[in-house]
């Protein structure tokens, strides 16, 4: 009984590590997108976040498919960027030159980035005022 119980595991660990690689392989077949890659894979999200979760190596490289994918997608705006395309000029600029002013709303905190205190005035009677102070807790 414990030789088949043993075998058993042995089975499922090894389909998990082959269902673990065709994710992997779908992902990257994929640029990353998680619902392709399971779906291809037949495999549920739930089961593919669980593996993220406890599974380092799996982790690694997911993270590292991803971060091909935005390499690969920085390469093609640059290419876009080198033939004029405005709209993607207008793009990396909002995006990467922010600190150059190229931004389309404004992002206010206080100071040494910490929340905004301010004080709320509200008049609920006549000559009565109360003041509020809300220090960001």
């Amino acid at each position: 009984m414990a030789q088949s119980k043993k075998r058993a595991e042995k089975r499922e660990q090894k389909r998990t590590e082959i269902t673990k690689d065709v994710l992997l392989q779908h992902l990257e077949q994929n640029m990353g997108n998680i619902t392709l890659a399971c779906h291809f894979g037949k495999c549920s999200r739930s089961t593919f976040y669980r593996y993220y979760k406890s599974d380092d190596n799996f982790k690694q490289s997911v993270d590292d498919i991803t971060e091909l994918a935005i390499d690969i997608c920085e390469s093609e705006l640059w290419k876009q960027i080198k033939d004029g395309n405005v709209p993607c000029i207008l793009f990396y600029l909002k995006t990467k030159g922010k600190s150059r002013g190229y931004v389309e709303r404004q992002e206010l905190t206080g100071m040494d980035g910490k929340p905004i205190n301010w004080i709320e005035t509200k008049t609920y009677a006549e000559n009565e005022i109360i003041n509020k102070t809300d220090d960001g807790d």
